[in-house]
This record gives C-alpha cells, structure tokens and sequence, in this order.
C-alpha cells in the first residue's frame, strides 16, 4: 500500500515566504497533489534560496496566474472547482479584492476547503498589520522568556511562530476536511501566526494567571533556572546540553561525572542551586567535547552535544533513519531534504520529489483543463500566464 494517506486530495497554494509553504509541503509529503500558484511578473522570494525553496516546495507542481486580469480569475475558478482544498497567505480582505475570496469560490465549489494563514487573523485591530516572526514572538511572550543568565533577550534560531503557523495551517485543514466529508459543505479557516505562537507559551500564562509574577530569561524551570536542564560549554569550546529533570537520570549524571555528592544539592536552596550551575559550568569546562561525548553514550544520562549543521548528518540516529534524503532536478542540480517526520511503517514511502521551477506545470495544467496550445500561446501575450 501507497504511504500517500492525502492522494487524490488537490490543494491550491496561493502562499509566499516559509509559513503556508512549510504547511502545504507537508501535505504533499502526506500526498496531496499541490499546485503552487505564482503571478507571472513576481515570484516567491524564497527561490532566490534554492536550498531554502527545495524544502518547503518539495513534491509540488507549479503554475503562473494572472489573478488580476478576467481570463486569469477564469482559470483559476476551474482549479477551484477541481479542488478540495484553497490555501493563501494574503492580509485579510486581498482575496476579497482581487475577486477570488472565499464566497466568490464557493460559488464555484460549495465543498471547498478555504483556509487562510495570516499574521494577526482575519479580524481585530491589528489585522491589518504587517508583521514577522520576531513580532509575533514579542507580543506572544516567547521573545521576554528567551535570553541568558544576564537577561538580556536572544532571537531563537528558529522562525517558531511561522512554522508553528504552518502546522495549524495543516492541523486545520485536515480536520476541514473532515468536515466536508460529514456535512458536504464549504469550510473557511482562519489561522493566525501571532496566536500560533501564543498557544505554545498557553502553559506558562497558567501559570501566570494564577502567580502574577512575569517570568524572564533564565527564572524559569525550563528556560535556565534549573541547573539539570542547562546548555554547558566544554573545555575546548563546544557545548553539551544537560536535560536530567528527573532524579534518576540526574543521579545517573553525578554518579558517571564522579560527582555523587552532588545529588543532593538540586534540593537546596535558589542560592544553593545557583552555586551548583556554578559548579557544573567548571565541571564541563574541565573535560572535552569528545570526552563529554563519550559519557553521553550512556543512555540514561540525559546528555547529549549540540550539534553544528555540518556534523547532523552523521548522527548515528539521522543515518538509522534516513532523515536525509536526496533529490535531482531536471537540471542535474542536486539537493539534500530531511524526511516527513510523519511515518506509516506499514505504508510504503514515496520518494521525494524535487520543487518546480516557476510555473514549471503551466501548461501541462492548461492543457489538462481543455485549452490548446494556441490558447497557451495568446495568454503568454496578455501577460495571463
């Protein structure tokens, strides 16, 4: 059996940039045939990173569309109508404007599923606004929680509120799918980065809400209050994360560091375990990289390296896995894609397949809804396609 668990589910991918992207390439990874829509004079930025757009654009078709002029609008209702599944990206009210927003194209398929990822939502006072993952992670709370024992605040490595988006976007279309499927009528979603983001600090505002005392970098249990679940540098520079919350995994890292007395030490005092962190700081820094390495073989210890990208793909767990795999374009051009973190051990895995090129399935689509090739080459000429 296929592992293609979304085959015959068509999805129209009207977004820019990483967040709708990130979400609609794990639909095709799931098997959704995505068809990645771009204006004939613009593209998305990210094709200017090749590596970057292999990724998030992997497995998907590609076609140029005029939105703006009638014939293009034409053509795209009939995607719609040949369509399960709508995504966009756009601020709230450009889909409207352009003509095609989610009335308009439910006209043309009442099943549709019209899902739409923005950075504040559809509505409210901020709407309108623009806005980037460093923004959505400062009104969320995430950006006043990230930072060093000095407090001063550190932009994480990752864009957390866009990715994070992009799996809602994914979590919610399926289940709009779902939808349609029990009551056979159009769904429309309303995604917003900036509350995607807010849903991952949801715990701590608990918390919060019950406490009244805002946290900071390094005063929380998880964010580098705790001395067992901490980032250490090594004696020659690298570092080694320490995550034994528990005790027996904390007394198993005493135990092997020859430090057994210091289990004891976590039930002390704040101060106490201030002076601890102290502790483990010339501990870490009294061995190297590689002879940490060699302690963190043991597999009860919590402890592992903090790997450069460069040394990721000869973890023994990545290449047990095969998390990374390989992709060639059409010319010759070949790039490297980790795997679907979703897997089916029963299903059988698909190869990847590499992004298309800009409008590279244009005509191929064109064709496959009736128009001829002189039909083909009069929209090249109206600037449609």
């Amino acid at each position: 059996m296929s592992g293609k668990c979304l085959e015959g589910v068509r999805v129209l991918d009207l977004s820019r940039l990483l967040p709708g992207p990130f979400g609609t390439a794990i639909l095709s990874d799931l098997g959704a045939m995505v068809l990645k829509v771009e204006g004939p004079a613009d593209a998305d930025l990210t094709r200017a990173m090749p590596g970057f757009s292999q990724v998030i654009n992997r497995g998907k078709k590609g076609i140029t569309l005029n939105l703006k002029t009638a014939l293009g609008k034409e053509i795209f209702f009939q995607l719609v109508e040949r369509s399960e599944v709508l995504v966009e990206q756009f601020r709230p009210g450009v889909m409207d404007r352009l003509g095609v927003g989610f009335e308009a194209c439910k006209k043309h398929n009442p099943k549709l599923v019209f899902a739409s990822l923005s950075g504040y939502g559809a509505t409210g006072p901020y709407a309108e606004k623009a806005g980037h993952d460093l923004n959505y992670l400062s009104l969320a709370g995430v950006a006043g929680i990230s930072g060093t024992d000095a407090g001063e605040l550190a932009i994480p490595g990752v864009q957390i509120a866009d990715l994070t988006g992009g799996l809602y976007l994914v979590i919610g279309v399926l289940a709009g799918l779902q939808s349609v499927s029990r009551n056979q009528q159009a769904v429309r979603i309303d995604v917003s980065m900036f509350e995607s983001c807010l849903s991952l600090v949801s715990m701590h505002l608990g918390e919060f809400f019950l406490a009244g005392q805002d946290p900071g970098p390094s005063t929380m249990q998880l964010n580098g209050a705790l001395p067992n679940y901490q980032l250490y540098q090594t004696g020659d520079g690298r570092w080694m994360s320490l995550g034994a919350l528990e005790g027996k995994f904390w007394g198993n890292f005493c135990r092997k560091a020859g430090k057994s007395e210091w289990e004891i030490r976590l039930l002390g005092s704040k101060e106490e375990r201030e002076k601890l962190k102290a502790d483990l700081k010339n501990l870490f820094r009294s061995k190297s990289f590689q002879e940490w390495q060699e302690l963190a073989r043991d597999p009860d210890l919590c402890l592992e390296p903090a790997w450069k990208f460069s040394e990721i793909e000869n973890d023994p767990q990545v290449r047990a896995r095969g998390l990374v795999q390989k992709v060639r374009t059409r010319d010759g051009k070949e790039y490297k894609l980790i795997r679907s973190p979703v897997r089916f051990p029963d299903l059988k895995v698909p190869e990847p397949v590499p992004a298309p090129a800009k409008g590279e399935h244009t005509e191929e689509i064109l064709l496959s809804l009736g128009y001829r090739e002189s039909d083909l080459e009069r929209f090249k000429k109206e600037g449609v396609i």
